[in-house]
């Protein structure tokens, strides 16, 4: 009986244990000071995992756990940013402003929504998000600043960063104050005179060799747009184009100018046009575009576009491109993107095509911890030619189709430097043949310093273009822009 006794309050004693355990492992408050801390040890992923667990445990019981509730919100969001899942950024910090009650919340809230949404390629609604904070000091004007510089509001961005550092040294912690400096370099660019260099090279299976070379300026002014949102930008510049093909060398020479504005927060557009000379063939080129995008949601796009084309024989024979195309794209959050657009050319030896072009992009996956995202696009393009297949020195089948699949690397070193690698596998179909394709290309847009701007692209392509086609054609190619202002 003595030993029953013992058991039974041995088994009494467990279960307070229990009990008590349970009670501090239920308690959020516990979890929120070890995420912070986890943060100040810089173990932002632990950090997630504390908070994550104190959101949960408030979850189970909200009228008990209220008064913590801002706070897990608070550090999940900041930790999910750390490690790069600004999916889980926003969801926290959404939730988090519909409980928010001071000011200051309201601040830190609004501030961290507006960096996972630019990181998802939302500037427009980031910069909507920090309206109503955007008076109450250096962090959101700082994030206003970014948002409307990816916008093109290139002196509301400048008005936003002399706000956020008005003595030129940003009051914050170091990896805001390195994002200041990044933010003013790239908004230094559009606001200076710039030279304007570059350099493409292109060369296929059928020996046609593109070479061209061009050198410009850029100056920001006054008229044709809102000036309130961003200078209109004046370009006038210099090209050389040289082609070499097995029917010989031709090469042209072109004076362009033109400009860019927005005419209003939904508004922007551009023009581009001159004269070109090869031999004694004079002739003008111009490129147009509008585009009208007032949510980051949905845009429309209307663009007109006439050039040569660029093979011996088609210079020699004179002939020129005239393409419209009027398109858009629409975005379901958290679930992908589709864009479409209806093209229609006129070439100047009287053949007409009429075509279709669609992508569909999913949303990215974003590693935690590494500021790394993997998609896959979907890409369809078909047209009808209103003649097949002519020796006119250009490639033009009857009916052209083609599909593919890619697979997509982004690797973001800041919100404006950004690697993209594209590898694409599918099949083209050319007056009913149809051949498997392959197409790689990759892009790097980076400003080295304060001083200088490059771009640089580059590939290999099995898809059939302007300058030749069908089963076993491809064309590699590279290109280099560099920016310098003065």
């Amino acid at each position: 009986m003595k030993n029953c006794s013992i058991l039974i309050m041995v088994a009494i004693g467990g279960l307070f244990l229990l009990s008590g355990a349970t009670i501090a492992a239920a308690d959020p408050s516990q979890n929120i000071r070890l995420g912070r801390e986890s943060l100040t040890q810089e173990h932002p992923q632990l950090a997630l995992s504390y908070f994550r667990k104190a959101r949960n445990e408030i979850n189970l019981n909200l009228e008990k756990y209220q008064a913590d509730r801002l706070a897990a919100l608070a550090g999940l969001g900041y930790a999910a940013l750390w490690v790069g899942n600004s999916h889980e950024a926003e969801r926290a910090y959404i939730e988090g402003i519909s409980i928010a009650r001071s000011s200051e919340d309201q601040k830190t809230m609004r501030v961290g929504l507006a960096r996972a949404l630019i990181n998802l390629g939302r500037p427009r609604e980031a910069y909507d998000t920090l309206k109503p904070v955007r008076s109450m000091g250096a962090d959101p004007q700082l994030q206003s600043a970014i948002a409307s510089s990816l916008l093109n509001w290139d002196t509301v961005a400048q008005k936003h960063l002399d706000l956020s550092a008005p003595h030129e040294v940003y009051p914050g912690p170091q990896w805001q104050a390195q994002l200041f400096r990044q933010t003013s370099d790239y908004v230094y660019y559009p606001l200076h005179d710039r030279i304007n260099l570059g350099y493409h090279y292109s060369s296929d299976s059928d020996h046609n060799i593109n070479q061209i070379y061009q050198a410009g300026v850029t100056i920001p002014g006054y008229g044709l747009g809102d000036n309130t949102l961003s200078p209109t930008m004046w370009y006038a510049g210099f090209r050389q184009t040289q082609i070499n093909d097995s029917n010989g060398q031709i090469g042209f020479s072109s004076l362009d100018g033109g400009w860019s504005a927005p005419l209003n927060t939904n508004w922007q557009y551009s023009i581009i046009g001159g004269i070109s000379t090869a031999r004694r063939w004079t002739f003008g080129d111009v490129n147009a575009q509008i585009n009208y995008q007032p949510t980051d949601s949905w845009g429309l796009n209307l663009s007109y576009d006439r050039g040569p084309i660029r093979t011996v024989t088609a210079v020699e024979n004179r002939i020129l491109v005239n393409t419209v195309s009027i398109g858009g794209f629409g975005r379901l959050r958290n679930i992908g993107t589709l864009g479409v657009a209806y093209f229609h050319q006129a070439f100047s030896d009287a053949i007409q095509r009429d075509g279709v072009v669609a992508r569909v992009t999913p949303e990215f996956y974003s590693f935690s911890s590494l500021p790394i995202s993997l998609g896959v696009q979907g890409y369809f393009r078909t047209y009808t030619s209103s003649v097949g297949i002519v020796n006119g020195g250009y490639f033009n089948p009857h009916h052209y189709l083609e599909a593919l699949g890619y697979v997509i690397y982004v690797q973001k070193f800041s919100p404006y430097s950004v690697m993209r690698l594209y590898a694409g596998y599918g099949s083209q179909t050319v007056d009913d043949v149809t051949t498997p394709v392959a197409d790689f290309y990759g892009t790097i847009t980076d400003i080295v310093s304060h001083y200088l701007q490059i771009s640089l692209t580059g590939g290999y392509t099995e898809i059939a273009s302007a300058y030749g086609g069908g089963s076993g054609y491809h064309r590699s190619y590279v290109g280099a822009n560099f920016t310098i202002p003065f």
